[in-house]
């Protein structure tokens, strides 16, 4: 792939040799590449599980990015030649990860801050948290706060815990795309 610097190829699409070339604009880079070569797939039902994944993420970023907040979102993180679509698509096809929940001093008490790292293509939509007692009854839930890093969330307990030895915490993400992520474990 060619990138240009002046306008020598402005209009440029056509044939060198026996290659298509066509030139696009993606943030204000000019690109010059080859014309794709795209197979066609005779039957849809035939079609590999990982390709309707990517024509459904593909198809969503359209929907999706007509938002200009959505947008917005996808464009700060696009860099280079990366374009807020393609940004999408990669967050669509990759899972956020819940990589580290700090519980370490929560004794049942109110006002316990919990850190909560969540790692994403672009920072996660929701992080809920909820505390069930060894009896299995929800003894509070709510949403985190996101940080300035967009990795890191805070959920601040609300309600005392007495038994709080065996209880479960249940965290579930949300991003964009409406994928949920959950993780779980044993206080």
């Amino acid at each position: 792939m060619k990138k240009t610097k002046n306008n020598i190829f402005d209009g440029f699409t056509g044939k060198y040799g026996d290659t298509g070339m066509y030139k696009r604009v993606v943030n204000g880079v000019e690109i010059i590449q080859r014309c794709p070569v795209r197979k066609k797939t005779k039957n849809q039902q035939k079609m590999h599980p990982w390709n309707k994944r990517f024509s459904e993420a593909a198809r969503l970023a359209g929907l999706m990015l007509a938002s200009p907040e959505i947008k917005a979102i996808y464009a700060k993180v696009a860099r280079g030649t990366c374009s807020p679509a393609a940004m999408f698509v990669k967050d669509y096809l990759k899972q956020a990860v819940i990589a580290q929940v700090v519980t370490t001093g929560y004794f049942g008490r109110v006002d316990y801050c919990m850190t909560i790292r969540v790692e994403n293509v672009v920072p996660v939509k929701s992080v809920k948290v909820t505390i069930e007692n060894t009896e299995g009854e929800t003894v509070e839930s709510g949403q985190a706060v996101m940080q300035h890093s967009g990795t890191e969330w805070h959920y601040a307990t609300t309600r005392p815990n007495p038994s709080w030895r065996g209880s479960s915490m249940l965290i579930e993400s949300t991003d964009i795309p409406g994928h949920k992520v959950e993780w779980s474990s044993i206080l």
